[in-house]
């Protein structure tokens, strides 16, 4: 994967990361993840849907609805040590490493809503 996104990152290109996560980690499929995990990654991904919507200019929520998703979004780049390559299979550093740009750019427009 190329990096030459890396230090570009805008709306456009965090909405398209952000589907293609959901997408890859079956974020959506209950039958996915353990029982217990599930209602965790469920609100994350609605946290990351909304964040889409507003990326993508297509949401009018402000204020507390987007604080929460930015916090969602944090939490769950802790809980999954998104932050932490060593947790994470040599192959798929390049394009963890560019969710967690694009979650921080997304976080950052989320909190200035």
């Amino acid at each position: 994967m190329e990096n030459k996104d890396m230090s570009q990152m805008d709306a456009t290109r965090a909405a398209q990361l952000l589907e293609k996560w959901i997408s890859v980690y079956d974020m959506d499929d209950a039958k996915a993840w353990e029982k217990d995990e599930f209602p965790f990654i469920k609100e994350t991904s609605k946290a990351m849907k909304l964040s889409i919507q507003v990326l993508r200019g297509k949401s009018a929520v402000k204020g507390a609805p987007l604080q929460a998703a930015a916090a969602q979004l944090l939490e769950y780049v802790d809980e999954y040590g998104m932050d932490s390559p060593s947790e994470w299979e040599a192959e798929n550093i390049p394009f963890v490493k560019e969710v967690l740009e694009a979650v921080n750019f997304t976080v950052a427009l989320l909190k200035k809503k």
